[in-house]
């Protein structure tokens, strides 16, 4: 066998083989992200009525709206059996026993998520099932780029140099605006309320704050949420300068934070393109993916001494 093909082997060597495949098992989890964008925008999401099966039938009648469907069916099938291959290997070897608590995570929200998919054809799009279906799938990506990056480590990640206060702060509040963005993007595609505020920067007619209840609320939050999602990553970035990897990680955050900023005025202003549309959920994915990099970046490294947290 040439050197070009080994075996997963012992130790460092079995690790970053299975660090390879959970990496590319993420990046099939951000295509199927995507690609459930693409069925949303298409309509297509009651294309087949029923679950798991598609009129009954495994291999159904296609057209545009039902293989839309029924491939992101496929690809999530996929994803699911992949990880299930992949947790099994890792789970053989004590090498990979500090990515365990992970797997165990990951296979918390792929059932979630299964459930969550057949919850979403049995109760018709409900609002809240589209959108715990997008949070368990982001959450299911963000924990198999953990697992991958342990296992890159080899399961004992070394601890980072000290981190100040305000890098630490401002990375973790990143991450909980957007957890909230994400959950109101759901909310504004589930409820149709994409274009409830037609114009940018204001919402309607000049206003900017024509209120706060309903379709309008819920779009006005999502812009809002938006902005102090950016200022909150643009404050990472800053505070993190001293620390290589963390500033890396929340730069990429604020490059896709900003494209992701700019491609939502895109959406309104060209009254939701469906290219449009994908590349903003496809943006989101990336954010997810990058600050999940940043917050573990933040979680390795030591607090601060105590006089550089007090200055």
């Amino acid at each position: 066998m040439g050197s070009d093909a080994l075996p997963p082997g012992e130790g460092a060597d079995y690790s970053t083989w299975l660090a390879a495949g959970f990496r590319a098992l993420v990046a099939l989890c951000f295509g199927l992200i995507v690609l459930g964008a693409l069925v949303r925008v298409h309509g297509a999401g009651l294309a087949c009525p029923d679950w798991p099966l598609c009129f009954g039938r495994v291999l159904p009648e296609m057209n545009l709206e039902v293989a839309f469907e029924w491939t992101h069916r496929l690809v999530a099938g996929s994803v699911a059996l992949c990880f299930v291959a992949l947790a099994a290997l890792a789970l053989r070897r004590p090498v990979t026993r500090g990515t365990r608590p992970l797997l165990a995570v990951a296979a918390v929200l792929l059932g979630i998520q299964i459930l969550l998919g057949a919850l979403t054809v049995w109760k018709l799009l409900a609002p809240w099932t589209v959108t715990a279906h997008l949070l368990a799938g982001n959450s299911f990506a963000a924990t198999l780029l953990l697992a991958a990056l342990a296992l890159r480590d080899g399961g004992s990640p070394a601890r980072r140099g000290a981190l100040a206060p305000s890098a630490r702060r401002a990375t973790v509040l990143a991450v909980a605006l957007l957890v909230l963005q994400i959950a109101l993007g759901g909310l504004v595609a589930s409820r149709y309320a994409g274009l409830a505020c037609p114009d940018w920067p204001t919402c309607r007619e000049g206003v900017w704050f024509p209120t706060w209840e309903g379709s309008v609320g819920l779009q006005l939050l999502h812009r809002v949420n938006g902005y102090a999602l950016v200022a909150s990553l643009a404050a990472a970035a800053f505070a993190a300068r001293s620390a290589p990897a963390l500033r890396r990680a929340t730069r990429l955050a604020l490059l896709l934070g900003v494209a992701q900023l700019a491609v939502g005025v895109a959406n309104v202003l060209l009254a939701l393109p469906l290219e449009v549309t994908g590349l903003h959920s496809a943006l989101a994915a990336g954010l997810v993916l990058s600050l999940t990099w940043a917050g573990r970046e933040v979680w390795l490294a030591r607090p601060a001494p105590a006089a550089a947290a007090r200055a």
